[in-house]
This record gives C-alpha cells, structure tokens and sequence, in this order.
C-alpha cells in the first residue's frame, strides 16, 4: 500500500504539546468564556490564552460549544496550539470501534489526543481515552471541568448565562 502522506512541519514535537497542555494558562485581555448563543438551543465560545509563566510561543485558543445547551452529551471543546487540534473533550454515546475491531473511541465522555507530528492514518494522531469521573451537569459545569483539566484559570465567578 502506497502512503502519499508528507511529513508535516509541526514546530512542537509530542512532549512539547504536552508540556503546554499541563502549564497553567489564563484568559488572555479582553477574552472570556462566556458563551455567545448560537441558534434557538446551542452556544459558543472561543477564548485566546496565555501561558502564566512562560514567554509567548504561539497563538493558544480555547474553544467550546454546546448543540443544544439542555443536553450536556452535545457539549464539545477543543484546544487549539498554533491553529492546530491538540485536544478535544467530546461525548460519544455508542463506543465505535475499527474495522479490525478494536476500540477506536470509548462510549461516554472521552479526550481526544492529537499528535500533529504523525500521519493522519497513525494511532497517536487522534487517540481517544476515556474520562469515567467527567460528569458536566450543565454548560458552564462543563467549561469548567475542561478548563480544570487544561489547567486553565478561567477567573470567573457566578453564572455564564
């Protein structure tokens, strides 16, 4: 079988990414988390972050959306470094597994690990590992238990909306 895939330049290698994932970040100026609606049941954010200690490296983004914000399984968050996909908080009802029958992404709340180093047919490109104690009873429930796990100071108090 023929592999067209050309290596991709990502300047941050896999322990890079997640060095950055476990520094503390905040909200940068003038950006938050509150929620923008988005139709008649759904929201949206997206928040620029910096790193607290530690020089700028590259544009960290925030991002969350909700389909329907009644319905926590359609919450959805992503991480991006660089304007890259380097992790993701998702919902999946049904476990889906690989034609060779091994589990691709566990049923429940799971995070998405993404290793923008390797080929998009590599298993680290997006592994998916199960959250079993993420539970998020509402939105900002939900942004909350992200930012927490991102290490994320959100500097909030109260209600989102």
């Amino acid at each position: 079988m023929l592999n067209f895939w050309v290596p991709m330049n990502y300047r941050y290698p896999k322990h890079q990414i997640a060095e950055i994932i476990s520094s503390k970040k905040c909200l940068s100026d003038g950006h938050s988390v509150a929620p923008e609606r988005k139709g008649e049941h759904g929201a949206k954010f997206d928040a620029s972050l910096d790193l607290i200690d530690g020089p700028v490296f590259c544009p960290i983004r925030y991002i969350g959306k909700a389909g329907h914000l009644a319905e926590p399984p359609s919450y959805d968050a992503t991480f991006l470094l660089d304007d890259m996909r380097v992790r993701g908080i998702g919902h999946c009802a049904v476990a889906r597994q690989n034609f060779r029958a091994k589990l691709r992404i566990p049923a429940g709340w799971h995070q998405n690990i993404c290793d923008p180093n390797v080929p998009t047919d590599h298993p680290e490109w997006n592994r998916h590992e199960s959250l079993t104690d993420f539970a998020p009873t509402d939105f900002q429930d939900f942004v909350s238990k992200v930012a927490d796990l991102w290490r994320i100071d959100l500097n909030w108090e109260g209600k989102l909306l």
